[in-house]
């Protein structure tokens, strides 16, 4: 009788323990699943797109906001991850899925990854993915994540912003010293590695002091933006044209086959910038006898020419400091010889090679 009355009681207390790990249970997935909706009413109350992933079935669930934020209802967007992942910006996927899978093998204890998104409009957001995993099996491994993106769009475009003032002119949107010092120097240890010649040519517009003096900055501004169009027209995609100040350009061919190739892009300039340049009345302020007054025609035609200095390496020199040197002393060769011209560096115009050196760099 003892022995039953004993088994009664251990039953007893096995089935305790099953309804107390039951109720446990229940009560843990209760808690993550209230962690989950207040996590998500918080983010979509801050106006961020909340998404839950279910590793095991690849699907994914998307909140409203989620949507809304791309454009898209809920009969746009396939929720398998792979279908899902179609809307990411293909130069994006491949840094994206890398950090996933960083944060699910333990790489990184955390994911957090930007990347653009493509709307259903195809216009592009940017966006800023976080996720954590909120459930694994008993080895550790995961099963669920749940995250967000914010649209953060717009502090890419000031980004964008800060970056182009930082390395490209105002005035023509062109590289700027900064930048261009930069390509030459991966163009120059490219064309080292390669051995293979590259040519720089310094620019410089020949009236532009008059046209200045004589119509105002609002003119020379106009002439100095066709002048950076007009070059631009001229080169390959691969070459560079930077404005290294006032009505100085210079031009980097990173690629030359020989000392033709950068005469035969010189005589292309020459004519390029030769050609008149059409400046509307609204521009016009003509200087005469000390007095500002507007010219009456509808427009004039301004013209201008510019000398032209080329450096070729490795004949030239051999780093950016002494190129660059090089091929003004050709340019100022050019104006002393008459100007609307293009000289090639020669080792009879090097009289003092390291002068000026600070002013390029």
């Amino acid at each position: 009788m003892l022995n039953y009355t004993f088994h009664f009681i251990e039953l007893g207390a096995v089935a305790l323990l099953l309804l107390i790990l039951f109720v446990g249970t229940l009560f843990y997935a209760s808690k993550l699943k209230a962690s989950e909706e207040l996590w998500k009413f918080a983010h979509e109350g801050a106006g961020d797109g909340v998404w839950a992933w279910d590793i095991l079935t690849d699907s994914a669930q998307l909140s409203v906001q989620y949507k809304e934020m791309f454009g898209f209802n809920d009969d746009d967007i396939d929720t398998y991850r792979e279908k899902w992942n179609n809307l990411v910006h293909p130069e994006d996927l491949s840094s994206m899925r890398q950090a996933v899978n960083d944060y699910l093998s333990g790489k990184t204890d955390k994911y957090v990854h930007e990347h653009r998104v493509i709307c259903k409009d195809k216009s592009v957001k940017w966006v800023l993915s976080r996720g954590m995993i909120v459930k694994r099996d008993k080895h550790g491994k995961a099963l669920r994540m749940v995250g967000t993106h914010a649209d953060i769009t717009d502090r890419k475009l000031l980004e964008s912003r800060l970056e182009n003032l930082a390395h490209f002119d105002s005035l023509c949107n062109l590289p700027n010293r900064t930048l261009f010092n930069d390509r030459f120097k991966l163009a120059l240890a490219y064309a080292k590695r390669k051995k293979n010649m590259l040519a720089v040519m310094f620019i410089d517009l020949d009236q532009f002091k008059e046209v200045n003096d004589l119509y105002g900055h609002a003119v020379g501004d106009d002439v100095l933006k066709h002048t950076a169009k007009r070059l631009v027209a001229c080169v390959r995609e691969s070459d560079t044209v930077a404005r290294m100040g006032g009505d100085e350009f210079v031009i980097l061919l990173p690629i030359i086959d020989d000392e033709k190739d950068a005469v035969l892009v010189a005589n292309k300039i020459l004519e390029a910038i030769g050609k008149p340049i059409k400046v509307n009345k609204s521009n016009l302020l003509v200087n005469i006898a000390g007095d500002n007054k507007f010219n009456t025609s509808n427009q004039i035609d301004l013209q201008v020419s510019t000398s032209i200095g080329i450096a070729i390496y490795p004949q030239h020199g051999k780093d950016e400091k002494l190129l660059l040197i090089n091929a003004d002393m050709a340019m100022y060769l050019a104006k002393r010889s008459g100007k609307n011209q293009a000289k090639v560096f020669d080792t009879s115009m090097n009289k003092s090679p390291l002068q000026q050196a600070q002013s390029y760099f």
